[in-house]
């Protein structure tokens, strides 16, 4: 993703979500995303948890949640970095990272997310479409980007 994706939380976010990207935002369970538009672009929402929200999002997101006036935050971390890969890499990806129960990667759907460690490195795994691709991305800390660069460099394609 070339822009930090923004993450929304508290109380009242879960009323923000439905306000800004619509009433099917409550049915998406933890780690499973939709693909919508805001103000005219594309937007990707992903729920972490009940009122934890991954937006990506190339937008100023801030100033729409602001003006709803309820008790939440939004925030584009300054520690968070990503890595975006077509999905030809997926089934090398697998090979290499692991994931605890109840999540599985080797099954992962579009529209999906799976916390994971590559390498001993504290990943997020989200399959979803960028500009209409197929596309992981990868969310980690800006510590460790350099690192999982390398790595994901080093995948092959399925073939």
């Amino acid at each position: 993703m070339p822009h930090p994706p923004w993450d929304l939380a508290g109380p009242d976010s879960l009323y923000a979500a439905k306000t800004l990207f619509g009433e099917a935002i409550d049915h998406l369970a933890p780690f499973q995303s939709l693909e919508t538009t805001l103000q005219g672009r594309a937007c990707s929402v992903l729920r972490l948890c009940d009122r934890n929200f991954r937006i990506a999002y190339t937008g100023r997101l801030d100033h729409m949640v602001a003006a709803l006036d309820k008790d939440l935050w939004v925030k584009q971390f300054d520690w968070l970095g990503s890595v975006s890969l077509p999905v030809n890499l997926f089934s090398s990806l697998t090979k290499h990272a692991k994931v605890r129960p109840p999540h599985r990667l080797t099954t992962l759907p579009n529209h999906c997310a799976v916390p994971a460690q590559l390498n001993n490195i504290p990943v997020l795994i989200w399959r979803h479409p960028v500009h209409n691709q197929p596309t992981l991305d990868l969310h980690v800390a800006n510590t460790d980007l350099e690192t999982l660069t390398s790595l994901c460099e080093r995948l092959t394609p399925d073939n």
